[in-house]
């Protein structure tokens, strides 16, 4: 199995921005030294927890600090650009590194990011942007121009081209057609799946919902695949996203990943899906009380915490319920504690990752 990682990012609110970002940078460049293989970094605009506001720049600090890690955009939220500059900034970004970028796309999800940029309110509104500007995005890398398209949200017409001297013509992106895509994946019967596996885009599964939910988003994906006439997919493509810790002891691990801004963020995770009425997501019984959903029920349930033996344990698992799966994203939280976080992905790299199969 390939290691790779997740930064949405976390950390907490009142830690000042720039050492969020400094610290992020260096775990991506320490992550490479150790083997991982590809870093998908997350956009959240008003969010202090979540503070990466531009992932595509973010990443483009990380081009010339790494030489081999794969850059994803996960994700680009459409409905708050418009879908050309989209096109062209992830098309430069592929240029600039030499064709190590995956992209992904969505909808977004913070109600006080669609405050910001005047967007409706309505899912099925801004499903429907996202639908259209991926269009845009996809017609503007693989088509050469006059570029025409008549949407109910963009209209693009691009007609004074002049093919001798390059006038009219949209940047394409060093990988061809397009760098590889990915769609996240959450809950069971995930939309997001069923798109995904109908246009053989990369499944990235959260990390917030139990492993057998998990399980559920395979089932999904290869049900897009089919009723798309597509090829049964291979469960190497696809990307299952945990929260891990590992300690010395699995005690002291639970300590703490309890006590610590780990706990922090699973909190505020709590209390993000709870104001969404999404509180079911993290539960692997959907007879669960409300109330019982708590930072130790989720570490728990949907976290790999431990020491190396037990998270070996809970990771095959996890690899026993889903039946496979190609990389695992450990999700970047806040090292407010950097020796033990240094030893957790030693751990992780060295001594875990070796003794878990392979699809």
């Amino acid at each position: 199995m390939k290691l790779g990682t997740l930064l949405m990012p976390l950390h907490p609110p009142q830690k000042p921005l720039t050492e969020s970002l400094d610290e992020d940078t260096e775990f991506v460049v320490r992550a490479e030294q150790l083997g991982f293989t590809e870093a998908w970094c997350g956009n959240h605009v008003t969010l202090r927890w979540e503070p990466i506001a531009a992932n595509d720049l973010f990443m483009a600090n990380l081009i010339a600090r790494t030489s081999k890690i794969k850059l994803g955009i996960g994700v680009s939220v459409l409905p708050q650009h418009h879908p050309a500059n989209v096109a062209v900034r992830i098309a430069t970004l592929d240029q600039l590194s030499h064709g190590r970028v995956y992209w992904g796309f969505g909808q977004g999800g913070v109600p006080t990011d669609w405050e910001l940029f005047g967007l409706p309110p309505d899912p099925k509104v801004l499903g429907q942007m996202t639908a259209e500007a991926h269009d845009i995005v996809l017609q503007l890398w693989t088509e050469e121009p006059p570029y025409h398209f008549d949407g109910n949200f963009w209209q693009i017409h691009v007609t004074g081209v002049n093919a001798e001297q390059g006038i009219g013509y949209v940047p394409k992106p060093y990988q061809q057609p397009h760098p590889p895509i990915g769609m996240t994946l959450i809950s069971g019967p995930s939309k997001g799946g069923t798109i995904g596996g109908a246009k053989g885009y990369i499944p990235l599964s959260t990390n917030l919902v139990h492993r057998t939910t998990v399980a559920e988003h395979w089932t999904n994906y290869c049900k897009g695949a089919a009723d798309a006439g597509r090829p049964e997919p291979d469960r190497e493509i696809w990307r299952v996203s945990r929260s891990i810790f590992v300690g010395r002891s699995t005690d002291e691990a639970l300590d703490f990943a309890i006590n610590s801004a780990f706990g922090a963020s699973i909190d505020y995770l709590i209390y993000l899906l709870r104001s969404a009425d999404m509180l079911p997501l993290f539960k692997h019984d959907p007879s669960v009380p409300d109330s019982d959903v708590t930072v130790e029920y989720i570490i728990k349930h949907n976290c790999i915490v431990g020491d190396t033996k037990e998270c070996i344990r809970q990771l095959e698992q996890l690899w026993e319920t889903t039946g496979g799966f190609g990389t695992l994203l450990m999700i970047k939280h806040d090292h407010d504690d950097a020796d033990k976080w240094n030893r957790c992905l030693n751990y992780l790299a060295e001594d875990i990752m070796p003794k878990i199969p392979s699809v």
